[in-house]
């Protein structure tokens, strides 16, 4: 059984609207591994409105983020088929009530067992959006090639797709000019991170293709190397709006700034009448920093828009493995109609002090 899941940045709403109601209740049980707790972690409880406005509703999405973190990420080279940490999504269990009568007497309605990650939805998905089972748009993607083989420098090059599959389901990769293949089975239902280049495939990079157990394809997927010689590519892996890992590579010159904040005093001289010039009459204190790094993408399709959207929503980021957060606000979505070759320039700050202030 193949999952879908809750995009739990976007609001998901539960109705409760029942004839002869007074009230209603959610009962909203949550955890990451394990089986179902015996008691729900929130009770949402709340009156009708009024006799002839029965509907009471409840947004669950902020419980549920609660559940879920990003601290786990992982960008060693293993095998294949990895199991995605159970911190990157929540299990989510919740029972419906309605209340009769001017008493405490709640009568169960119904109830569901579904998934929930830290995606969302955009307003012209309208209202509870749920994103599949595939946690990465379909289309074409470039890594950097550096002539290393991946699987001897225990980095994950060119990233994951973290998808929900089902026993039988299974990948198959179609090396690029070759037509080498390379078939991935699934034997158990779950939720896996696999590559999104075949270690043998790293040179000439890959078509991925997603079947099901009846040969149905789901899902394909482009990834290509780029062989950048003159600048340093810098990695940014971010959580999408699916709610998983997506790495993008920022081919183009780079460059990284500090900036200094302080806090300036007055001196008291050691001495007022004999005092050195050495001490001054200014000093400061709680000097620290922070450092800026500013980057180009290269020259891209407008099919990168996408990923450059998620990338400026996203609430997660990482570049070349530290976390950062983006400064810029505000880019132009170009066309290539418009503009035949494509740049964008990305300036991110890396989430932490200089000097070490962690208390």
């Amino acid at each position: 059984m193949s999952y879908t899941f809750i995009a739990a940045r976007s609001p998901y709403i539960i109705e409760v609207n029942e004839a002869g109601q007074t009230g209603s209740k959610v009962e909203l049980y949550l955890w990451n591994t394990g089986s179902m707790p015996a008691t729900p972690q929130y009770t949402l409880s709340k009156l009708i409105p009024a006799s002839n406005h029965l509907q009471t509703t409840y947004n669950i999405a902020p419980y549920i983020r609660e559940y879920i973190s990003h601290q786990s990420f992982n960008n060693n080279y293993s095998t294949n088929n990895d199991i995605t940490p159970t911190n990157e999504y929540c299990n989510i269990s919740f029972r419906k009530y309605k209340k009769v009568g001017l008493g405490n007497t709640y009568v169960f309605i119904s109830g569901a067992t579904i998934l929930g990650c830290d995606g969302y939805g955009y307003y012209q998905d309208l209202m509870n959006p749920v994103n599949g089972r595939f946690f990465l748009d379909e289309g074409k993607y470039f890594y950097h090639y550096d002539g290393v083989d991946p699987s001897t420098t225990g980095s994950r090059r060119a990233g994951i797709i973290t998808m929900s599959l089902d026993d039988g389901d299974y990948i198959k990769y179609t090396e690029i000019g070759t037509g080498n293949v390379a078939i991935n089975n699934i034997s158990a239902d779950g939720i896996y991170d696999i590559y999104r280049v075949y270690p043998a495939a790293y040179a000439n990079g890959n078509k991925v293709e997603v079947f099901d157990n009846s040969d149905t394809l789901l899902r394909t997927y482009m990834f290509l190397p780029n062989d950048e010689c003159r600048y340093e590519p810098v990695v940014v892996d971010f959580i999408n709006r699916y709610g998983g890992w997506q790495r993008e590579f920022l081919f183009k010159a780079s460059n990284t700034s500090i900036g200094i904040d302080s806090v300036d005093y007055n001196l008291l001289q050691s001495n007022l009448v004999n005092y050195s010039e050495l001490e001054g009459q200014r000093a400061v204190f709680n000097v620290n920093g922070r450092e800026v790094i500013k980057t180009n993408t290269g020259f891209v399709t407008e099919e990168f828009n996408s990923s450059l959207k998620q990338i400026m929503l996203s609430e997660r980021i990482l570049v070349n493995n530290r976390p950062a957060k983006l400064n810029t606000k505000s880019t132009e979505l170009q066309k290539n109609i418009n503009n035949k070759m494509i740049n964008y320039q990305m300036e991110f700050e890396f989430a932490n002090d200089i000097i070490n202030s962690v208390v």
